[in-house]
């Protein structure tokens, strides 16, 4: 009884997730993939012993090629070993990998290892040939048949494949190990995200003209909807909710964005009502998700922050490329964010009506979450630093122009860092020189200027502290 409602809520718990959410849970799983792979094995050894112990079909093939049942039971029996012996390796081999992306770089990247598709499909073909190999070991008959064709003949190229998978999955380990392609897929990630959350779900019903849209009912006082529950905001369903407040006439306020963590008891969302309809308040609280860890599927700054923690944990470990390496792969996230984005926080219907009120983001907030962590680690590093100037240079060149200030304004923040910290000379014409070229991408120049000569002021200063 308590195995069977055991069963019951585990998959009460994947019905009520919503297709998103469903698909991202299978990805990131390591079952799902050999189940099926199972599946067609067993479907594998049925066939293949119909065709032998019913049809008879090793004996037909005697003139040809036929295996004798001893032949056949010593083939499988020993292939069902070393197939067992080949996945414990890679069992293994992938422990390795984990132990080593978790000391080296981020323990949060491991899903990324385990949702590669290549990893889930090699583990797949492993499983399955066990599989084969046992159900065939276990149910060959010498009585029922002498001679076996299929049985013996697949186990063969089965055992065959799984060598050649097995040196396919050394082959990917250590190409994901490097730290360029796994930077890659970490920014392919990334944009995934920004164009499914914000450009596709959310962007095609925020407005620019504010003037559009009668806000003013958010200033009175709403009815809040608390959590029930505490963990992180994962998913939010942006359309059905649009969808439903129009149904019920009403505005709502999200308290908190995708990735916060919000207790039990915290009003998560606010509700203004333009009628005395009653509104079902747990109709809206089936469309967010709230879960015990944060998850990639909507949330744009986790998948951000993947690509900081390698940047920060290579700054730590002394490795000034890798470091260089994520911080590029982050201003291209950053720049796809300000020239694909709406940076608005209403929502409307098709009737150009309120319907959503979002916490404020715009490109600042996304820009410090991105540099500002690995600019405070950089701490002395003028290299480092010089190279946040470049890619914000970089970065500038392809950027919406409403975003120019943002970006100069944190240059200068970078920049203020440094007062008397440059070594040599050559340090300080690098740093200025990328700092220039920010300024003239952004149409600072003339606050450029200004900063040089406050610059220059306080270090006399510095040098002759009586005047």
């Amino acid at each position: 009884m308590f195995r069977m409602n055991l069963l019951d809520n585990y998959l009460k718990k994947y019905t009520k997730m919503s297709e998103r959410e469903l698909s991202h849970t299978v990805q990131s799983n390591m079952w799902f993939t050999p189940v099926l792979y199972v599946i067609f094995s067993s479907l594998l050894v049925s066939v293949t012993l119909t065709t032998d112990l019913k049809y008879d079909l090793g004996d037909q093939m005697r003139p040809f090629f036929a295996v004798d049942y001893d032949l056949t039971r010593n083939l499988v029996g020993t292939l069902t070993a070393a197939i067992l012996t080949l996945t414990t390796f890679t069992f293994n081999l992938i422990l390795v990998v984990f132990t080593t992306f978790s000391g080296q770089f981020s323990p949060r990247m491991l899903k990324n290892f385990i949702a590669s598709k290549s990893t889930q499909r090699v583990l797949g073909i492993f499983t399955s040939s066990f599989i084969y190999m046992l159900l065939s070991f276990l149910f060959l008959n010498k009585r029922m048949a002498e001679y076996y064709f299929a049985v013996p003949l697949l186990a063969a190229i089965i055992a065959a494949f799984s060598m050649g998978t097995f040196i396919f999955f050394i082959n990917h380990a250590v190409a994901w190990l490097q730290v360029n392609q796994m930077t890659y897929d970490m920014k392919r990630e990334a944009l995934s995200i920004v164009k499914n959350t914000l450009e596709d779900e959310v962007d095609p019903y925020k407005v620019n003209d504010l003037s559009t849209v009668n806000s003013d009912i958010c200033e009175n006082k709403g009815n809040s909807i608390s959590a029930g529950k505490s963990g992180y905001i994962q998913l939010v369903d942006f359309i059905s909710i649009i969808k439903e407040a129009e149904k019920d006439d009403i505005v709502i306020q999200l308290e908190y964005t995708i990735g916060s963590y919000v207790f039990a008891s915290t009003p998560i969302i606010t509700y203004w009502k333009n009628g005395e309809n009653e509104v079902d308040e747990q109709k809206y609280m089936s469309l967010i998700s709230i879960g015990r860890r944060q998850t990639e599927v909507q949330d744009i700054e986790f998948s951000i922050n993947k690509l900081v923690e390698v940047a920060i944990r290579s700054l730590g470990n002394y490795d000034p490329k890798t470091a260089t390496n994520a911080i590029y792969q982050l201003g291209e996230v950053l720049a796809s964010i300000s020239r694909n984005s709406i940076f608005s926080k209403y929502l409307v219907d098709k009737n150009n009506n309120l319907r959503v009120v979002l916490q404020e983001r715009d490109f600042s907030h996304y820009l410090y979450n991105a540099f500002g962590y690995i600019r405070h680690y950089a701490k002395d590093n003028v290299i480092v630093c010089t190279e946040i100037l470049k890619v914000l240079d970089l970065m500038a060149k392809s950027l919406n122009k409403r975003d120019y200030n943002a970006v100069w304004e944190f240059g200068v923040f970078t920049a203020r860092g440094f007062e008397d910290l440059f070594l040599f000379t050559l340090d300080y014409q690098q740093f200025h020189i990328a700092l220039q070229n920010l300024a003239v991408t952004t149409k600072h120049e003339k606050e450029f200027e200004k900063f040089m000569e406050k610059r220059k002021s306080e270090f006399n200063n510095l040098k002759n502290p009586d005047i």
